[in-house]
């Protein structure tokens, strides 16, 4: 159908049938049965075959008026779609678990749009197991995530900070008073100072008879802990499973049990003296954060600048 409207219009603009074939790269008499065609198909001449030049009969004028209106809305449809390719090249998706979207990335999401106000940066709150399905689906562009094998590695990444899980546990908790040594306080932890005392770490198996609060299945912090446990050989005494980290920190601060944390928590909140803080000696305890992005993203120039931007924002810790 459009192959056909395209040969009477090449007749109509050349006004020959042989003009037009040769404009066309075909033989005339191919255009002329291909013409004759749509004719026969309408039921009525579209050219006067008597007139020289030739001409259009009253159907043709109107079948090429209805072709010129066909041409009128495909270019519309081309200069809309153009206009929101240009636009999305304005337009970038990060994905990143809940700490980040909270804490992390606002203020400097803030600050890159307030340097590059022609990009406008989109935030996708997301579990782990979810962040790398998005990713891999184009839904998100660039994900901030932790370190790990598998799918991950198909993708470009740079190590954008480091972190540590920390054990919180309550005040009230008997299990403090054995490893008065060891325990660390909010001040110590938010300052950094508690990695100087890289030997007082503690195995976790000293807090086998604690009821823990633990994050659910498909978060990072759930698949690490589990790992620890294994580790430390015995299976937790479990008090309640959370959605958010900051939520059981809170509610290790009432007194209910031990949470595992990060460290840069400590950053994001206002100071806590109803809890200890403990490092723990497992390597799962330890964990690099990494942006990761397909190689295609890093072509353009939204994808490159928010990049470097990040590279060079880079915060010490989480």
């Amino acid at each position: 159908m459009l192959k056909s409207m395209d040969y009477v219009y090449a007749v109509y603009l050349n006004q020959s049938f042989s003009k037009a074939a040769e404009a066309l790269y075909i033989s005339q008499p191919a255009l002329s049965a291909a013409i004759k065609k749509v004719e026969v198909e309408i039921g009525t001449p579209l050219f006067d075959r008597r007139t020289n030049p030739i001409s259009l009969t009253e159907a043709g004028q109107y079948y090429i008026n209805s072709v010129e209106r066909i041409m009128q809305i495909e270019k519309e449809m081309q200069d809309k779609f153009k206009a929101l390719s240009e636009k999305n090249k304005g337009i970038i998706n990060i994905g990143a678990a809940s700490f980040f979207c909270t804490y992390v990335l606002p203020n400097l999401i803030q600050d890159f749009e307030e340097k590059y106000p022609q990009y406008t940066v989109n935030l996708l709150e997301a579990n782990a197991d979810d962040l790398m399905k998005y990713l891999k689906s184009g839904v998100v562009d660039l994900i901030i995530d932790v370190e790990t094998k598998g799918e991950h590695y198909h993708y470009e990444s740079l190590i954008w900070a480091e972190d540590d899980i920390l054990l919180v546990v309550p005040k009230a908790s008997q299990i403090n008073e054995a490893l008065i040594n060891y325990r660390f306080t909010y001040d110590t932890v938010r300052s950094g100072e508690y990695h100087k005392n890289d030997d007082l770490k503690v195995n976790l198996d000293a807090f086998k008879n604690e009821k823990f609060l633990l994050l659910r299945e498909g978060n990072d912090m759930y698949n690490r802990s589990m790992k620890m446990f294994k580790n430390a050989d015995f299976k937790p005494k479990v008090s309640m499973y959370l959605d958010q980290m900051l939520t059981s920190f809170h509610i290790a601060c009432k007194g209910v049990g031990p949470a595992f944390v990060r460290a840069g928590l400590t950053n994001y909140i206002d100071i806590s003296d109803d809890v200890y803080f403990y490092k723990l000696n497992d390597v799962n305890s330890y964990q690099n954060i990494k942006l990761y992005y397909k190689k295609s993203i890093s072509s353009s120039e939204i994808s490159r600048d928010l990049i470097r931007y990040l590279e060079q924002h880079k915060p010490k810790t989480i």
